[in-house]
């Protein structure tokens, strides 16, 4: 199989479903400077790489270009697109118009389904924009499955919640 139409299927798969799926998978960045190289690798940015690298390289094979004449063309067209995903990304999470991570959930309540213990956290479901999300969480309060919480903060992408009682915080 030609290298290029498997970067078109795992890349476009990839795209379809992260854009089916409505899930933001990128791991939480606390708004990076424009400086910070790594943050432009997203898994987002990656996939879109891969799947506009792959269309770009089959669609040169298809038009008679070989060898560099198809390379070029698939990286220019991959960079710019995963460039540009990236771009934009980064600018909507600065604007405060896509959030970023597990950060968006302070505030929300929700469930205990594994309630967290000394030294080894939990897990719970909290609903956002109609979707269920679990995330790893910990608790000074003590919790048993089925307690209802409120998230309280983030820190190394876990969950600081507290036992809520139904009261506005």
């Amino acid at each position: 199989m030609d290298f290029y139409l498997l970067c078109l299927i795992v890349g476009g798969g990839l795209l379809v479903l992260s854009l089916v799926g409505g899930h933001d998978h990128d791991a939480p960045t606390d708004h990076p400077e424009a400086g910070d190289l790594a943050s432009w690798f997203s898994l987002r940015s990656v996939v879109s790489f891969a799947a506009f690298f792959g269309l770009a390289g089959t669609v040169a094979g298809l038009l008679g270009l070989g060898g560099v004449g198809q390379l070029v063309m698939a990286l220019v067209t991959g960079l710019a697109v995963g460039g540009f995903t990236a771009f934009a990304f980064r600018l909507a999470r600065t604007r405060g118009e896509v959030s970023g991570g597990a950060g968006r959930l302070t505030g929300r309540t929700g469930k205990v389904l594994v309630p967290p213990a000394p030294g080894r956290p939990g897990k719970v479901a909290v609903t956002v924009a109609g979707q269920i999300e679990h995330a790893l969480a910990r608790s000074a309060d003590p919790l048993r499955a089925g307690d209802a919480v409120i998230v309280l903060g983030v820190q190394g992408g876990i969950l600081d919640v507290g036992a809520w009682d139904g009261r506005d915080p």
